[in-house]
């Protein structure tokens, strides 16, 4: 795959790391409610999908490979509740411990946009 084409599908709002992924569910996990577990089960079956194709000279890992996330505007409110209250209880993963939940709320607040638009035909 070409740069422009993979950051172009990088950049949409329902592609994330496997990082970002595997810590949203953690966060779910922790969180104790059943509905959490469910959305942690899409996210899961999302990372077993094929990530995004990365161009020949990309440098990152697995934990860079970008998935496409399937939740839909209903479970992604749900995660963004469950990263709300745990920035506010500063209660983290073991990997997001030292950096927080930066950005986290945003990539869930994009997809809840982008979603809403997707299902509204504009």
């Amino acid at each position: 795959m070409d740069w422009p084409t993979y950051k172009r599908l990088c950049d949409q709002a329902d592609y994330w790391s496997a990082w970002m992924i595997a810590q949203c569910i953690q966060l779910l996990i922790d969180s104790d409610s059943e509905e959490s577990v469910t959305v942690a089960e899409v996210l899961r079956r999302d990372c077993q999908m094929p990530a995004l194709k990365q161009p020949a000279d990309h440098s990152g890992d697995e934990r860079t490979a970008m998935h496409q996330v399937t939740l839909s505007e209903t479970q992604c409110r749900l995660l963004l509740a469950v990263i709300q209250r745990a920035k506010d209880t500063h209660q983290f993963t073991p990997d997001t411990r030292a950096r927080g939940l930066g950005g986290f709320a945003e990539s869930c607040e994009e997809l809840i946009r982008w979603r809403a638009t997707e299902h509204s035909g504009r």
